[in-house]
Formats: structure tokens, C-alpha cells, sequence
């Protein structure tokens, strides 16, 4: 047996035995003035997750437990290779409070989004939040527990951090490219766990299993 068969055969043994494998649970997704979530068949969202209304999941996005996303008065698009990470909001609380997520996003763990247009390759970090109307560019990113104002536009590449946000740097164009690998890989990750183990739930996975397979590349 070849190295990387052996690989895959032992993944599948350590995941069976630590682990539950689930083929009924189904996530709660809501209709709402006539209209209801699309989710691309490519796309990995938990069981444990909320969608309402006018939400578009595009293929590759990546949607972990607890996350609630509500399309109630304005739409949801959430681009190619984007994750969502546990317990985010994602919610329209108004007519004009449209919220658009771009391509290789990453939006981390609590995040609120009220009403937002983020370009790709943006990344959102813990427990930050994006008020209505604002407008964050190209690569940038917003620093963990932040806020940003109604109205604001973040330029292309910036870093900022604080309540309201101030930029604190630029990325460079490499630093982009990195944001796009690491959300390339999240989504990668977990098609090949639906390729090898396909009716497996893989946001059973813990956090430190997670990370030490994220880290995992194919030779």
C-alpha cells in the first residue's frame, strides 16, 4: 500500500473511532416571505447551523455549528471558498443593510455583520463588529474585537483594530496570497473528508484535530 493510501486508511480508522458518524441531522433552514436559503451541493454546512430567508451559499463555503445567518429583509451572498466560523451572525436588519461576502474570506469565531460588502480575501477576526452600509476592500483585514461603524469604507489591503477601527498597517500583495491559500485549504480540507468518509459530519471534528489536519498537505 502506497504512503498516502496508508495515510488516508488511518484517518478513516482514528476518525471512526473518536467520532459519530451522522446521516439524518438537518439543519434548521427557513423560508421567509417566500423566499428560502440555496446552498450549493459543494458547499460543507453543519447541521447545527441557522439559515433564513434570502441566502446564497456559493460552492466551496465552509458554514461550522452555530452560526446563524438571517436573510430576512435584505440578501445574503456568501462567495466561492468562504468559511464561517462557529457562532458568526450574519444578519439583515434592514431593506438596505444587504450583506455580501466575497471569494477566499474568512470570517473567525462571534463575528456580527449587520449589513456589509466585503471584497475577496478578506479576513474578519474574532468577535469583531461590522455595522450597516460599511464597505471593506480587497485583502484586508479587521483585527480581533474591533468595530466598524456604519458607513465606513476599509481601503484595499489595510489592517485595522479598534472601537471604531483605525488602520494600523498595510498588507503586502503576498500577504493576500497567503489569506487566499489558508482559505483555499480550509475548504479543501473538508472535501476531502467528504470524499473519503461521505457521510461523516466533520464539524464533530475538535478545534486542536482540526487545526493538526488543517496543517496536514498532500505530498
Amino acid at each position: 500500500m502506497r504512503k498516502k493510501e496508508l495515510k488516508i486508511q488511518e484517518l478513516k480508522i482514528s476518525y471512526r473511532k473518536k467520532y459519530i458518524i451522522l446521516d439524518d441531522i438537518k439543519m434548521v433552514l427557513l423560508e421567509h416571505k417566500g423566499k428560502k436559503p440555496e446552498i450549493s451541493e459543494n458547499s460543507f454546512v453543519s447541521p447545527m447551523a441557522t439559515l433564513i430567508g434570502d441566502v446564497k451559499v456559493n460552492d466551496n463555503v465552509i458554514i461550522w455549528p452555530g452560526a446563524i445567518i438571517r436573510g430576512e429583509n435584505a440578501s445574503i451572498n456568501i462567495g466561492e471558498y468562504t468559511t464561517i466560523f462557529d457562532g458568526v451572525l450574519l444578519f439583515t436588519r434592514s431593506q438596505k443593510s444587504s450583506i455580501h461576502i466575497g471569494r477566499y474570506c474568512i470570517i473567525e469565531t462571534g463575528v456580527s455583520i449587520l449589513g456589509c460588502f466585503l471584497e475577496d480575501y478578506v479576513q474578519i477576526l474574532e468577535g469583531s463588529l461590522i455595522y450597516e452600509e460599511s464597505s471593506i476592500g480587497e485583502g484586508a483585514v479587521v483585527l480581533n474585537n474591533s468595530e466598524v461603524p456604519p458607513g465606513l469604507t476599509i481601503p484595499a489591503r489595510a489592517v485595522v483594530k479598534g472601537i471604531p477601527v483605525e488602520k494600523k498597517r498595510e498588507q503586502t500583495r503576498n500577504d493576500v496570497l497567503d489569506q487566499k491559500e489558508r482559505a483555499h485549504h480550509y475548504a479543501q480540507l473538508f472535501l476531502r473528508i467528504n470524499q473519503h468518509l461521505p457521510n461523516a459530519q466533520g464539524y464533530l471534528l475538535t478545534l486542536p484535530d482540526f487545526i493538526k489536519m488543517m496543517l496536514k498537505r498532500e505530498e
